[in-house]
């Protein structure tokens, strides 16, 4: 299905300037001229979203604001068992602690991974799924290597018999951390602004954007495949604008430490 009147709604995105539309905007702009099938695959990039502000919201910080529930509403969801996959209340039965939670978070995102590549049917959402699980295993590749960490350790919930683990593994003890062939660019990137992180988040930000890009044609201009698309990069953009410098450098700090 094509939706010409969406796409004619669409400003322009990139790094040089704030985003003429607002999160909001676009989202009502959708619910109002998607079908509900496609509307409810823009529901599954914002769940992706609700699973990073669970651990948000047991550290006690600013959740980010692209998922599908508020702070208040994700703490209703919580409470009453209800809105969020069950394997978010298998986690928090077995972790009770918020602590525990957050210490094993990994284990949680890692479980919405795989959850989701099983029940997602729709090409573009398994592909960029995919796309974000990937490129944060290779990132912590990375920062295992820079700041001397155990990296079976970081990977303990990964399957280690899948091939992108496994190719991880192998390299446990080299001086260096070497890539999958296909993320190759992210090398460059992070030694070039590894000890930068503000620059490294931008830079990162900037390889997520064009990745997605590169996931759509000329075929798919108006398709739900295009919006979908437009979707993750306004998120990215707007979280770039709305991250003041010194913010920027404490959230970017943490991220590294973690």
């Amino acid at each position: 299905m094509k939706y010409y009147y969406v796409g004619t709604l669409l400003p322009a995105l990139s790094f040089e300037s704030a985003p003429e539309i607002s999160f909001e905007e676009f989202d009502t702009l959708c619910r109002d001229n998607l079908t509900r099938l496609d509307y409810e695959k823009t529901k599954v990039i914002r769940t992706f979203y609700d699973i990073l502000n669970l651990r948000a919201l047991w550290k006690g910080v600013e959740l980010d604001s692209w998922g599908n529930f508020d702070e208040g509403e994700l703490q209703e969801a919580l409470a009453s068992h209800t809105e969020l996959p069950d394997y978010v209340f298998e986690f928090i039965n077995i972790h009770e602690k918020k602590e525990d939670r957050v210490k094993h978070f990994e284990e949680l995102l890692a479980k919405s991974f795989l959850e989701v590549s099983q029940d997602i049917q729709d090409p573009f959402l398994k592909e960029y799924l995919q796309f974000e699980r990937e490129l944060r295993l290779v990132m912590v590749g990375f920062r295992a290597k820079k700041l001397g960490w155990n990296l079976e350790a970081a990977l303990q919930f990964e399957n280690p018999e899948e091939e992108i683990i496994a190719q991880m593994l192998a390299q446990k003890d080299a001086k260096e951390f070497i890539p999958p062939e296909k993320y190759a660019g992210l090398k460059v990137i992070f030694e070039r602004y590894k000890d930068e992180p503000l620059e490294l988040r931008k830079a990162i930000d900037q390889y997520r954007f064009d990745y997605v890009e590169r996931m759509v044609d000329m075929a798919d201009n108006d398709s739900i495949r295009r919006i979908l698309a437009y979707m993750v990069q306004l998120i990215v953009v707007l979280r770039w604008f709305e991250m003041d410098k010194e913010k920027g450098k404490e959230i970017v700090g943490t991220i590294i430490k973690k």
